[in-house]
């Protein structure tokens, strides 16, 4: 990130001039010249200059260019400059009042214009308006779109391109893809580079620099604020000014100095006793927050005075802040009784709507993910029924091709006609092979785009559990966990789908006691059971072999998607699992019959003809009652019918269900087989205390990741190295000793993976155990991670179990002399 970071302070600082515009002549310089010209060329010119003042809040800028732009539309008749004008002081006005002044209905007037460039020019406003309002995958789906749009229209759209690229990076931002933020921030400099107003260049510095600091690279964020200082200087716009001491006061804040908070603020002090905008309100919010902490009750009383006198149209009243204040004044004045009770009714409320943030974002990015699976599913299945469709054509008009051409009548017409045919074939072909494989690659890049987001999330809800004391407290962290955990299913589902679907998904059957293993699972729900107030039973009948060969993961897999349902579609009453086995006459083998049956809901026949399909549900009120994605069955079934058995189902609605799974595995007779191991907790508190004051080497770009796992270490006492990318590890490498890597794969600069096999090239590390860190978790792409080097490889959002239970495996694997010495003394031997 840091790298990153640096690379656009390069670019962007070669946007600083020494010599800028006159305040904002450039601005007013495009829009005489847009006015002289005519169509789309006057359309997009007069949309850069309303947009820039309307971005930047300058309303007299505004409202004079509004008014330029609706008489020359009502002069000439121009329905897209009126639309332009209408569109823009509806934006300008709803962004100043909160977000809550244009309707759905203005919206799809606009969306739905038969301009594509109205079209577009409502889009950017769009994705802004739905990243405020949190529907974030709405807002990345359209600026996706829009983007492709714009670069069809050519160079005229490219500072349209660029804004595209800017409010796509605030949606990024907000669902905490920092480092894709900063992505789309640099492709709109870039685009800035020839077409942006010196106003919006400034605008760009001050959006990094603002990211900057969200992602704890504080010095990075410095220089881009220094950047900032010196063209709102340079300019001289007194708004611009107060937007840079703002951009101070983010800064200070992220190094935790509320002295320096003041600082920034004492250049504009005087504009603060009356606040005329909502930049000035949220100023004396800061303020206040400042002057709070440092102990000066009376100033942060006064100013929590004003901001309560404060309109609601100007800024929407921040109670969690007043809150805050509150109690600090209460502090300060020696209230402290009072003052702890309001900090921890603050804190308790901020935990509460963090906890809310995450569950809507994981339920908005859950249901885009759903949606977009399905339209490319669709796309493969049409393409591949055009596919199948041509291939009989070519084939009857072959038949018929070879009768005519014996009767001798338009036998070479119809051979011709028969080759068209068949070349269009081959492209039909070649169109659902690349389908499938942009199916492939749409869910690889899915897969990790959201696990990396998920890590951070999980990974400090993980760390966050064992601290917290109360009920409450608790119970907020666990509905963080428990929202990104069914993300997290769904997406090991989509992904087991496509794998299946591909042929790439094996079985792999190991001995094991099924009994044991089946117990485990169902014991794991009983807690899910009581707060139902449903019975949860698992019995066996009749003797069952001690050892059997089958594939213990995905026996789990199928009964865990039998009992969750089970127990979700049952309101009370009571869900019964029955294992059985006994010999299969006709193949010498042993047959395993596992029977759910529930109390629940039931269904209906017709539902029940297809309900082993794909995105199959009862109906919509099933899904909207019940949740989930109708992925679970039909994976069920596939696994089962590889493991050559089959499952059955029947149901009464209103009365429940029964479902059968029987397969056919093989029983172990060798005394020396091994059963699955049974969890020891006692075991495993001594293994993991083997990590004790380990050193260890954490290889990722993302500083949340690193900062995850650093807390999850902390109680082994481990000493971290950090590193951002593959050249900096090995650089680590060189200069401290460690015990173990955990190595992120995709990252800037140098890749784990290369890094890796260059770290393995070295005989001085070929004992270094290197645990593989991805967010990728196709088959094909752990394997690439083993066979660069990597000991092992642990899937993002990384489960704190897991981690430790793997670090251990290869620390003790590796025990020979290489790694049980420290790296630095075995590079002198």
């Amino acid at each position: 990130m840091a790298a990153k970071l640096e690379r656009l302070n390069q670019e962007v600082g070669a946007h600083e001039v020494t010599r800028p515009p006159r305040r904002n002549e450039d601005i007013e310089r495009a829009g005489r010249k847009a006015l002289r010209e005519k169509g789309d060329v006057r359309l997009y010119g007069l949309w850069r200059v309303l947009y820039a003042y309307k971005s930047n809040q300058v309303r007299k800028g505004f409202d004079v260019w509004a008014e330029r732009t609706r008489e020359v539309a009502r002069l000439e008749n121009d329905s897209n400059l009126a639309s332009l004008v209408d569109l823009l002081s509806l934006a300008y006005r709803h962004e100043t009042e909160g977000f809550r002044t244009i309707s759905d209905a203005d919206w799809q007037r606009f969306l739905n214009s038969p301009s594509r460039d109205i079209h577009m020019m409502a889009g950017v406003e769009r994705v802004r308006d739905q990243g405020q309002t949190g529907r974030w995958a709405e807002a990345a789906r359209l600026a996706a779109d829009l983007s492709i749009e714009a670069e069809k229209r050519g160079d005229i759209a490219r500072p349209l391109l660029a804004e595209i690229h800017q409010v796509h990076s605030y949606t990024l931002s907000d669902i905490g893809d920092k480092e894709g933020a900063l992505d789309h921030m640099a492709q709109a400099a870039r685009l800035d580079e020839r077409d942006a107003f010196y106003m919006r260049k400034i605008e760009r510095v001050y959006d990094i620099a603002y990211t900057a600091v969200e992602v704890g690279e504080l010095d990075a964020a410095e220089r881009f604020a220094a950047l900032h200082n010196r063209m709102t200087a340079a300019d001289g716009d007194p708004d611009l000014r107060s937007w840079d001491r703002f951009l101070c006061t983010i800064v200070a804040e992220g190094r935790d100095d509320p002295r320096r908070v003041l600082d920034c603020i004492a250049p504009i002090a005087a504009e603060l006793k009356q606040p005329s905008s909502r930049l000035e309100v949220l100023m004396l919010r800061k303020r206040a927050r400042a002057e709070a902490l440092l102990g000066d009750p009376v100033a942060a009383r006064a100013d929590l005075t004003v901001l309560r006198r404060m309109p609601p149209t100007m800024a929407a009243p921040d109670l969690q802040l007043e809150r805050f204040v509150e109690a600090y004044i209460d502090r300060g004045e020696g209230r402290l009784e009072s003052a702890f009770d309001k900090l921890e009714a603050w804190g308790r409320i901020d935990r509460k709507a963090t906890a809310g943030a995450h569950v809507r974002g994981v339920a908005e990015m859950s249901a885009a993910l759903e949606s977009e699976l399905r339209v490319k599913r669709d796309e493969s299945r049409r393409l591949a029924a055009e596919v199948a469709l041509n291939r009989r054509l070519a084939q009857a008009w072959g038949v018929i091709a070879a009768l005519l051409a014996v009767l001798g009548a338009g036998g070479i017409a119809l051979v011709i006609y028969q080759r068209l045919i068949s070349v269009r074939l081959r492209e039909a072909q070649e169109r659902a092979e690349e389908a499938n494989q942009a199916k492939s690659s749409f869910l690889a890049v899915m897969s990790h785009e959201l696990r990396t987001p998920l890590n951070g999330m999980l990974g400090l809800a993980q760390a966050l559990r064992g601290d917290v004391r109360t009920g409450e407290q608790r119970e907020q962290v666990e509905l963080i966990l428990d929202s990104g955990n069914t993300l997290l299913v769904l997406l090991n589902d989509i992904l087991d789908l496509s794998k299946i679907e591909a042929g790439k998904l094996e079985i792999a059957p190991t001995p094991g006691d099924l009994v044991k293993t089946c117990a485990r699972l169902i014991g794991g729900y009983q807690p899910t059971a009581r707060d139902k107030d449903i019975v949860l039973t698992f019995r066996v009948e009749g003797p069952t072999p001690g050892l059997l060969l089958f594939d213990a993961v995905r026996i789990r897999q199928c009964l865990t998607n039998l009992v969750s349902n089970a127990i979700k579609f049952t309101n009370d009453g009571a869900v019964e699992v029955v294992l059985s086995c006994g010999p299969d006459v006709a193949s010498g083998r042993q047959r395993v019959r596992l029977t759910v049956t529930d109390t629940g809901i039931g269904m209906q026949p017709a539902t029940l003809a297809k309900l082993f399909g794909a995105f199959i549900q009862a109906d919509a009120s099933t899904t909207r009652n019940f949740g989930g994605t109708g992925l679970g069955l039909n994976i069920t079934r596939r696994l089962v019918e590889m493991m050559g058995g089959e499952i059955t189902v029947d149901s009464r609605e209103g009365e429940g269900s029964v479902f059968t799974i029987e397969i056919l595995v093989d029983a172990v007779s060798e005394p020396g087989a091994v059963a699955e191991p049974v969890p020891d907790e006692t075991a495993e508190q001594a293994s993991f205390a083997a990590l004790q004051g380990r050193r260890v080497l954490v290889v990722d770009d993302h500083p949340i990741n690193r900062r995850v796992i650093r807390l999850f270490l902390t109680p082994f006492e481990c000493d971290l190295v950090e590193a951002e990318n593959g050249r900096m590890a090995l650089e680590a490498l060189e200069r401290e000793p460690v015990d173990i890597v955990l190595m992120d794969v995709n990252m800037p600069v140098m890749d784990g993976l290369e890094a890796t096999r260059r770290l393995r090239a070295d005989p001085r590390f070929a004992n270094l155990p290197v645990i593989a860190l991805t967010a990728d978790v196709m088959l094909a792409q752990i394997r690439t991670c083993l066979d660069a080097g990597a000991d092992a490889h642990v899937a993002k959002p990384i489960d704190l179990r897991n981690l430790l239970s793997e670090m251990d495996r290869v620390l003790s694997s590796r025990s020979g002399p290489a790694a049980s010495a420290p790296l630095g003394e075995l590079c002198h031997h």
